[in-house]
């Protein structure tokens, strides 16, 4: 350890692996979104954390596996709740992409997790590791969960559209659309998240008998 990483670092204590390991995370994600994913060093997350660079290489082998963990954790849960609640068969499709939206609003757009997504979109071209990663754990996934739904909603005949089933990339849209304009445009016009999930529904599903339509 050299002079400089010996006088940054704060006074040594036990500290559980998976601690240490939580404080790295916290203190990358400040990283990234103050400066960026190109613009975030590993020392800088040693600095922000208050250890060592070495101690940061211990648990993180890059900054590319250091992001990666730290996105693999935004959506996977969602993902997890909503792929077993599909496995189950717990509710029409309507009410699944409903609680998806509802998931994705509580745990990414409004809170500071949405940071990182957009590095995601405006960053990841440059750095294929990390957005070949998310594509193979997490889009391929969503994607699989989200053309089940589609694919039962179609065969009860609630799809205004059946052809919809061959792009369930579509019903991320009003995700990512949300996401960039928080990041752009939020403080010249206000998005309603709430409102813009509905009427997407809306255009997707036909009414259920007794509603106007």
């Amino acid at each position: 350890m050299d002079l400089v990483a010996t006088v940054l670092e704060k006074p040594r204590r036990k500290i559980d692996p998976e601690q240490r390991r939580a404080e790295i995370m916290q203190a990358a994600f400040s990283c990234f979104a103050e400066r960026g994913f190109a613009g975030t060093r590993m020392e800088d997350v040693a600095a922000k954390a208050g250890i060592a660079k070495g101690t940061v290489y211990l648990h993180f082998p890059d900054k590319e596996a250091l992001f990666i963990s730290l996105v693999s954790g935004v959506a996977s849960p969602i993902l997890d709740q909503v792929g077993a609640a599909v496995e189950q068969q717990a509710m029409p499709p309507r009410q699944m992409l409903e609680m998806f939206y509802r998931l994705f609003q509580q745990e990414v757009l409004d809170t500071e997790r949405r940071h990182l997504l957009r590095l995601i979109i405006g960053e990841g071209s440059s750095f294929p590791a990390v957005t070949e990663y998310y594509h193979r754990e997490i889009i391929s996934n969503g994607i699989r969960i989200l053309r089940i739904l589609l694919e039962r909603a179609a065969s009860a005949g609630s799809l205004r559209n059946p052809a919809i089933v061959e792009t369930p990339q579509l019903i991320m849209a009003p995700a990512l659309m949300t996401i960039i304009w928080r990041s752009l445009f939020e403080a010249y016009e206000h998005l309603d998240a709430d409102r813009l999930f509905a009427n997407f529904l809306d255009t997707l599903f036909l009414p259920e008998k007794g509603e106007t339509p």
